[in-house]
């Protein structure tokens, strides 16, 4: 048999000399029956207790999420569409239908236009440029200064800066 000495403090060894076993004797079973006992928890490192705990916790949680989220039945979509106007269609037989669409027609859907042409950003009627990509929102021309200009202008009316359109006059 090995010898093992250890240090303890005077209240343990107080305790030890009170039972009717001799100290050895006691301190063999004691620790025979910290060896034997099953793995505890408590006495392990709380770190790492407290740790996979969370982590357990955590996994439980996104378990329950994801079954509820996969559980859900598709939803059905409905849709109503309403048109405001005639509802009666005319139509002219004399009169045969473009295969192209005319200027005016291009002109007017260009005017009535209320996205970007590049981005598709929704753009209200007083926007020059589009706020999310900067292309330009419609052909109006304007100064640096931001009043509107026309193209017969050679200065403009706010500021009184030369126009594009000033540069006809220099052609003599």
């Amino acid at each position: 048999m090995s010898k093992i000495t250890f240090r303890a403090d005077d209240e343990l060894i107080e305790g030890l000399e009170a039972l009717d076993a001799s100290k050895s004797a006691a301190m063999r079973e004691a620790l025979r029956a910290y060896l034997d006992a099953p793995a505890r928890d408590a006495g392990g490192n709380e770190g790492d207790s407290l740790d996979t705990l969370v982590a357990e916790r955590v996994d439980a949680i996104i378990d329950e999420r994801l079954e509820a989220f996969a559980r859900q039945e598709p939803q059905d979509v409905n849709v109503n569409i309403t048109l405001d106007g005639d509802s009666v269609v005319s139509s002219d037989a004399s009169t045969p239908e473009r295969k192209t669409p005319s200027e005016e027609a291009v002109e007017a859907s260009d005017a009535a236009r209320k996205t970007c042409g590049q981005c598709g950003e929704k753009l209200d009627s007083d926007h020059v440029y589009c706020p999310n990509c900067g292309e330009k929102a419609a052909r109006r021309a304007f100064c640096d200064c931001g009043d509107e200009l026309r193209s017969d202008w050679a200065f403009c009316p706010g500021c009184g800066r030369r126009t594009p359109a000033a540069d006809v006059l220099d052609r003599s």
